[in-house]
């Protein structure tokens, strides 16, 4: 009996279906010789510092550094139910052999080998190694099952970053926190990303724009410029050319042929992803996670935009059989021309390490594909990219005018377009994903010569000023995040900065964090550095939030996988900096920096009377656990109504018990609505509660709650109409009555819609 441990439910299912182990049992198939299981994310995590002994319970900075002498992991108690299944059954009598399942990757590697020294098994382990999750994927797979110990150093590569980002994250934060009395998030990845942000946003505010004008010369067939520095100059050159006749004095042609861009990788479909569609980095991930598992594209966690030979043929059939579906439509059909298909530029075996670009499968030309709209975008991307990176180059001529005015010149560049080639696959994807084909301003059509002559050209004056660097996107950070080395002029350190900060597979998930955390902010497309990210920049020292640090165990952490550095090695280096960190930042405490900071008192606390202060997601008592008192930012009563509690709306609470509160949303009614919130604290829970400006006038009528004041309210105001021997219409209009009839009012808006 051999034990298939796979990554997720849905991943087993499908090894399951291939293999025969048609039977499901209690978290794990079984049949034909095999037992498959899966895990749920990670079963088995790092132990935490009271793990390894109750003084680090307590934040205390005498205790840094936190350095475990021998490594400790254990069952995730979210996920133990599942570990409960693999270890019965992996210490069956009748189990063999194990093979990991896992994604083929150095994460999913991790995530198996835990659960294995975790359950304390020595039972032989197979690799099943895979790079889509068809049908005949799957079944070469485990044709080609791979030696365990061959992925060996892999597993230690990924186990080596996960203490490296264990010891540099908890060591760090703590320090922090206990210097400046402030929670205070420190990352080996996240803090120099958040560091890129802070300087892109210091530079853009520190940036001073410049003045310059631009005459503009109009021959009907180009316009072309010439730039000035002041205003002066810029008019005296308009009055002087302005309806004269202007000559080609040069023209400079050069024929050029733009190739395509490749195949896509995880970073590239994600920088993609977020200029045309604005998906985040996690939620392209996601979605091409969701079409991995559905088997419609190959493994999305790659870095490689190449392909191996022995893919040729298929690739080549799978193009025919794209361009003749009705997939990406019939313009494509009618358009594309498959002869002049290349694809030796994307053949290279030599690039292709773990896993190859990320291309459709076979699956992709069934006719229900059951898609949600996000996913199609996605597979529209990645099948239009295959299509694209083999199509022929566009073909252009490259043009330099130089344009004489009486003694001026003025200059052109542009382009002449001669084929369009992938240009026009990219068009009618973008016509397919519903997005605005820009117009190329720089391409024109006539022919030029030297000595061509234009009348009476008329010239305009336009101000212009210099432009700051923009902002950063997930396309452009992602982009300076793989490509960091470009900041850097020394050869050997942009050689260790190669792979860049972080993987594919993580950066993603490193852009998540910095935003959940409070460091950064999205705006619109924009990621932006909050108060809290400029803060925390200030008074970090520069090598941990510098790139060139993380980068460089970034690379030896590949050299570990590559088996050309032992992990022991790795981790006195670590060990070393931690120490070096902790000593330096004792010595070097930013004075001004807690002067700032001294904490902003929000109010009383209902319990015990402490001061309340304001933390990055709650209001806390400085009691502490003690007390226990918290309001939190994101609590739910505030969340479904589409609001959180903000500083204002807490000092009112603490002072006064309620806070009125402007724009809630009432599901029911699909509206907002205002309304007084009630703090009730039961020494145990806080809840909350809603009252209109209306309550107190008929709170007197008495009763458990607000339902039944309303309902008894307005029974009294139905029996008062009942004892009138007048009509309602005749009824003395007066105070009482007023509000009588406004009971009605009350009862079917508020007590039928929110109550």
């Amino acid at each position: 009996m051999k034990l298939v441990i796979a990554e997720k439910p849905s991943v087993a299912l499908e090894i399951s279906k291939v293999i025969g182990a048609s039977e499901k049992k209690n978290g794990y198939y079984e049949g034909n010789n095999y037992l498959v299981t899966w895990c749920v994310g990670h079963l088995v995590e790092n132990a935490m510092p009271e793990d390894y002994s109750v003084e680090y319970k307590k934040w205390n900075l005498e205790t840094l550094p936190i350095i475990p002498e021998e490594w400790k992991t254990k069952v995730s108690s979210k996920t133990k139910d599942q570990f409960r299944v693999i270890k019965e059954l992996a210490n069956r009598d009748d189990v063999e052999e194990l093979i990991c399942g896992t994604d083929a990757g150095r994460e999913g590697e991790l995530i198996f080998r835990l659960v294995y020294n975790q359950i304390g098994s020595n039972k032989p382990i197979k690799r099943l190694w895979i790079s889509s999750m068809t049908r005949e994927s799957i079944e070469k797979g485990f044709c080609k099952l791979k030696d365990g110990r061959e992925f060996e150093s892999l597993y230690k590569s990924a186990f080596c970053r996960s203490k490296a980002d264990w010891l540099v994250g908890l060591n760090a934060t703590r320090l922090y926190t206990g210097l400046y009395n402030k929670m205070l998030n420190v990352g080996r990845v996240q803090t120099p990303t958040i560091n890129l942000i802070v300087k892109r946003d210091e530079e853009i505010k520190n940036f001073e724009p410049k003045q310059y004008f631009v005459v503009k010369a109009d021959t009907g067939l180009f316009i072309a410029a010439k730039k000035f520095d002041g205003i002066t100059e810029a008019y005296s050159i308009v009055n002087k050319c302005n309806g004269k006749d202007a000559i080609i004095k040069n023209v400079i042609k050069e024929e050029k042929n733009i190739k395509p861009s490749g195949l896509l990788d995880l970073t590239s479909l994600q920088r993609e992803a977020n200029k045309l569609l604005g998906f985040s980095a996690q939620q392209t991930l996601d979605l091409a996670q969701c079409l991995y598992e559905k088997k419609i594209i190959t493994y999305p966690r790659t870095d490689s935009k190449f392909l191996t030979e022995d893919m040729k043929n298929e690739t080549k059939d799978l193009i025919i059989n794209l361009v003749n579906s009705n997939l990406l439509g019939e313009n494509l059909r009618e358009k594309y021309e498959i002869e002049a298909v290349k694809l030796e530029s994307i053949i290279n075996d030599k690039k292709v390490s773990d896993h190859h670009a990320i291309i459709p499968t076979n699956e992709v030309l069934k006719h229900d594909l059951s898609l949600t709209d996000s996913e199609e975008k996605i597979l529209y991307l990645v099948a239009y990219k295959l299509l694209e990176s083999v199509y022929k180059p566009i073909k252009q001529t490259n043009i330099k005018i130089d344009l004489g005015i009486e003694d001026e010149i003025f200059e052109f560049s542009g382009k002449q377009i001669l084929d369009n080639g992938f240009k026009l696959i990219e068009k009618l994807m973008k016509e397919k994903l519903g997005i605005e084909i820009e117009e190329d301003k720089n391409s024109f059509e006539g022919e030029v010569n030297v000595g061509q002559r234009f009348e009476n050209v008329e010239l305009s004056s336009e101000a212009k000023k210099t432009q700051p660097p923009k902002y950063y996107t997930e396309d452009t950070l992602l982009s300076a995040m793989e490509n960091v080395g470009r900041l850097v002029d020394d050869k050997e350190l942009k050689e260790s900065l190669s792979k860049g900060l972080g993987t594919p597979a993580t950066r993603a998930g490193i852009i998540e964090q910095i935003i959940k955390k409070g460091f950064v902010k999205r705006d619109g497309k924009k990621l932006i550095s909050t108060i809290e990210g400029k803060e925390l920049m200030k008074i970090l020292p520069e090598d941990i939030k510098s790139p060139e640090l993380t980068a460089k165990w970034e690379y030896e952490l590949e050299r570990i996988n590559n088996g050309e550095l032992s992990e022991g090695e790795f981790l006195e280096e670590i060990k070393v900096y931690i120490n070096s960190l902790i000593n330096n930042a004792k010595g070097n405490l930013n004075k001004e920096f807690v002067k700032s900071k001294e904490r902003e008192i929000i109010g009383k606390c209902p319990r015990c009377n402490k001061n309340v202060y304001e933390g990055k997601l709650n209001f806390y008592c400085e009691g502490g656990k003690e007390c226990g008192f918290t309001l939190w930012k994101q609590d739910k009563f505030f969340t479904n109504a589409k609001k959180e509690i903000n500083k204002s709306i807490a000092k009112k609470l603490l002072k006064d018990g309620k806070a009125e509160v402007k724009g809630l949303y009432s599901v029911k009614k699909d509206k907002k609505y205002d309304a007084t919130v009630v703090l009730e604290d039961t020494g145990k829970f806080i809840n909350f509660k809603l009252e209109f400006w209306w309550y107190n006038k008929i709170k007197n009528y008495g009763g458990r709650n607000e339902k039944y004041i309303i309902k008894n309210y307005f029974k009294h105001t139905i029996n008062s109409f009942k004892n009138n021997n007048n009509s309602i219409w005749r009824y003395e209009i007066n105070n009482r009555t007023y509000w009588r009839i406004f009971s009605f009012i009350i009862y079917y808006t508020y007590y039928l819609d929110f109550v």
